[in-house]
């Protein structure tokens, strides 16, 4: 009976290890991975349902590929994917409102711009109507300049004529009144064509301005550290959108299978970001050889 006892103890440890070592041989997205919502900071403005939603989002990018479920939420699970509000977020709002200055500024430019510019045509239409008046007037008062001389040079014209070419004086007396108020129009123009250039020209060198420090500080890309894996956890420390989230999600429960970054910048494996990055949430060859290489699919 002892020996009995003996053999189903060992029968038992046998299995045990068995099951262990099976368990241990497992490729990464051949066994579930359990997961639980951990730190959940409430100054993201998301809620927690949320969260949870989008953890499922990107977590089926890689489900879908292998068409099996891998990521399952318990509540009780010890791996935690956590939501931290730490200076990174903090960074990223400072960069949205900056992102959000630099619009304003160029949407004001662009309205600048463009009313210079309909009064710039405006500008052009009237002088351009100003010179062909003048040009027709001068024809005509060189016409009226050369009757008027011919018969002053006979001892004068005719009744009949002498009206018509008073007649004639008359007209171009009010039409070179009208050209010369013409051409105040003009000056005033001219003046508030100024004076729109210099705003816009001042509001150009305002978005070169804030563009350059713009550039100066975000131009270069971010490492992939909006979120880490840490091996027994996730941690998102910063994001721009929800579409920034569920990629910095996807991207670390790639590590959680064992996913490696990848070198093509538009993989979801990248390992370099940045906050509103336009990265799609469809894996590309790169990213599906390296799932590839870890689930021996």
């Amino acid at each position: 009976m002892k020996k009995a006892l003996q053999y189903f103890v060992l029968l038992a440890l046998i299995t045990g290890s068995g099951y262990f070592l099976y368990q241990k041989s497992l490729a990464p997205c051949d066994k579930p991975l359990e997961y639980s919502i951990g730190q959940f900071d409430t100054q993201f403005n998301v809620s927690q349902a949320d969260f949870k939603s989008y953890v499922s989002e990107a977590g089926s990018v890689w489900e879908n590929i292998l068409n099996r479920k891998i990521f399952i939420y318990n509540p009780n699970a010890d791996f935690k994917i956590n939501l931290v509000y730490d200076e990174r977020q903090l960074d990223t709002i400072q960069k949205q409102k900056t992102e959000f200055g630099l619009s304003a500024v160029e949407d004001a430019f662009k309205k600048l711009d463009a009313d210079f510019n309909t009064f710039k045509n405006e500008y052009d239409q009237k002088v351009s109507s100003y010179e062909q008046d003048l040009a027709a007037f001068k024809d005509r008062k060189s016409a009226y300049d050369t009757i008027v001389a011919d018969w002053n040079s006979r001892g004068g014209a005719p009744k009949d004529k002498f009206q018509s070419l008073n007649a004639e004086g008359e007209y171009l007396n009010t039409e070179a009144q009208k050209l010369n108020n013409e051409v105040l129009a003009i000056n005033t123009m001219t003046k508030q064509l100024n004076v729109l250039l210099n705003e816009r020209n001042a509001k150009a060198i305002e978005y070169n301005k804030i563009a350059a420090d713009y550039n100066k500080k975000y131009s270069n890309s971010l490492e992939f550290n909006q979120a880490e894996y840490t091996g027994t956890a996730i941690n998102v420390y910063q994001f721009g959108n929800k579409k920034d989230l569920i990629l910095a999600l996807t991207h670390e429960l790639g590590h959680a299978l064992g996913m490696n970054h990848v070198e093509n910048p538009k993989s979801i494996m990248y390992y370099i970001t940045g906050i509103n990055t336009e990265t799609a949430l469809t894996p590309t060859a790169e990213d599906l050889a390296e799932l590839n290489r870890v689930c021996k699919k």
